[in-house]
This record gives structure tokens, C-alpha cells and sequence, in this order.
């Protein structure tokens, strides 16, 4: 039998957030070995050396944001599929930097250092019925100071019939995945409205001038 004390100490434990992740269940392990293959398939790329790159190893990263260093597709659920798609198709049309087109989502930067480049940590969870959290670092080289680099970024998976796949992204000190495409969407639609509203407005003056010079001509013309 637990004691007083003992209850109030496991209540204590999770009130401060003790019970997660570090006491977590572990997923099954054909479940985990079939993400983090996944996982490490994502970041393979990042890691692999570059014949062609500069002798200190950095290079710019040159896949689209959304892929993996080396164009690697993650699978990913129904419904941010259709995001991500809706997304992709008005980042295409514009030149403008919003939230998620500006770096690269895996390694969350910018740039990477092939030679140093690799993943630090990695933690898997089970996050509810049909679902499982990759806690990732990966670092994408090394600093001056030859420390370690990256930030935690947090897959959520999903079971779709027999198949593992991304449900969201927890980008470190940001937003959600889908939380940053569903207000990157609303943005870019923003300057087309808006830019609508201008050139009908702009219509409507050009056939007010009209209509007045018109008016002002017959009225010579009298």
C-alpha cells in the first residue's frame, strides 16, 4: 500500500512535468525501429560528405523546404499532405519570406557542415493510440568552439492503416508544423486580396475619370 507521503510525492513528481518525457513508455520496438529508420534516412544526407564542397566542409543546403538535405520525401498523414500541398503550391508563386520557407525544417537552420554534421540524441515515446514522438537533435556542425550545434525538434508520428507517418513537427521555440503552413497560407493570401481590392478600386477611378472627362468634353462641345 502506498503511503500519504508517497502519494503526495508521485503527485509532486507530475505536477512539475517529472512523468514526461523521461518516464514515458517506450514504444513497441517494431514501431520504434520502423520510425527511426525513417529518422536517420531524413538526416543521412545532411551527413554525407560532399566531393565538390569547400575544404571547411560548410555548404549551403540546396532541397526545398519541406525535404530532406538530399530531396528524401517523409511520408506523411492524409491531412498534412493536403497542407503541405496547398502550401507548396503558393510558395511557388511568390518571391516573399514567410515562416517555413526561410530554412530548412530537419536541421533548422540554414547551413550545414557535411563533415560535422550528425545526430546527437534521439528519443522515441509513445504519445497516445496510433501515435509516437521522435524527439530529435541533430547537429549541423560543429561551433568555433568544437562543440555541437542544433536544437530539439519533435516529429509527431501517426499510424495510416499499416504505415508510420509525420503528423506535425515541433520546431524548437516556434511554432507547430501545421500551426506555421496554416499561417504562412493565410499571409500569402493576404497581398493577393489585397492587391484585388487595389486594381478594382483602380478600375473604378479610370471609369470615374472617364465618365467625368467624358461629361466635361459634351459640356464644351456645348
Amino acid at each position: 500500500m502506498i503511503t500519504a507521503p508517497r502519494m503526495l510525492t508521485i503527485a509532486a513528481l507530475a505536477a512539475f512535468g517529472l512523468g514526461s518525457p523521461l518516464y514515458a513508455k517506450a514504444p513497441a520496438k517494431a514501431d520504434e525501429d520502423a520510425i527511426r529508420a525513417m529518422i536517420e534516412k531524413v538526416y543521412a544526407g545532411y551527413m554525407r560528405e560532399i566531393p565538390e564542397a569547400p575544404e571547411d566542409g560548410s555548404y549551403a543546403p540546396t532541397n526545398d523546404a519541406g525535404e530532406a538535405f538530399d530531396g528524401y520525401d517523409l511520408p506523411s498523414t492524409a491531412s498534412l499532405d493536403v497542407l503541405i500541398d496547398k502550401w507548396s503550391a503558393m510558395m511557388k508563386e511568390t518571391e516573399e519570406l514567410y515562416r517555413l520557407n526561410s530554412f530548412d525544417w530537419y536541421c533548422q537552420c540554414q547551413d550545414n557542415d557535411n563533415k560535422t554534421s550528425k545526430i546527437v540524441s534521439q528519443t522515441y515515446t509513445v504519445a497516445g493510440k496510433g501515435r509516437i514522438n521522435a524527439r530529435v537533435v541533430f547537429s549541423p556542425g560543429r561551433t568555433q568552439e568544437g562543440k555541437d550545434s542544433g536544437a530539439p525538434l519533435v516529429f509527431n508520428f501517426k499510424r495510416e492503416g499499416s504505415a508510420w507517418k509525420l503528423d506535425d513537427l515541433k520546431f524548437h521555440e516556434f511554432t507547430t508544423l501545421r500551426k506555421g503552413l496554416a499561417a504562412d497560407i493565410r499571409d500569402a493570401q493576404r497581398p493577393s486580396q489585397a492587391k484585388k481590392r487595389v486594381t478594382n478600386k483602380q478600375s473604378a477611378i479610370v471609369q470615374g475619370e472617364i465618365v467625368s472627362h467624358g461629361s466635361s468634353t459634351e459640356g464644351r462641345r456645348s
